[in-house]
């Protein structure tokens, strides 16, 4: 496990315990169905967060025409 994914780890674990019951239920309920799609909970909770989900790259598109040769 690397030190970014530990100190994920930690402030995550670290929201659970000081979350109030409203985002506690919220979080119970993201676990829940991580269990049944057999994701881990961290894995989930990135990917339904938006402020952890990163922002796609733009990558550059080449057109590739066909050479018409008679």
């Amino acid at each position: 496990m690397s030190d970014v994914e530990r100190d994920f780890i930690k402030s995550l674990d670290k929201k659970i315990l000081n979350a109030s019951q409203e985002d506690l239920k919220k979080l119970q309920e993201l676990d829940v169905k991580t269990q049944l799609q057999e994701l881990t909970f961290y894995d989930a909770y990135v990917k339904s967060n938006p402020a952890g989900k990163r922002q796609p790259q733009k990558t550059k598109t080449r057109i590739f025409r066909k050479n018409k040769h008679r």
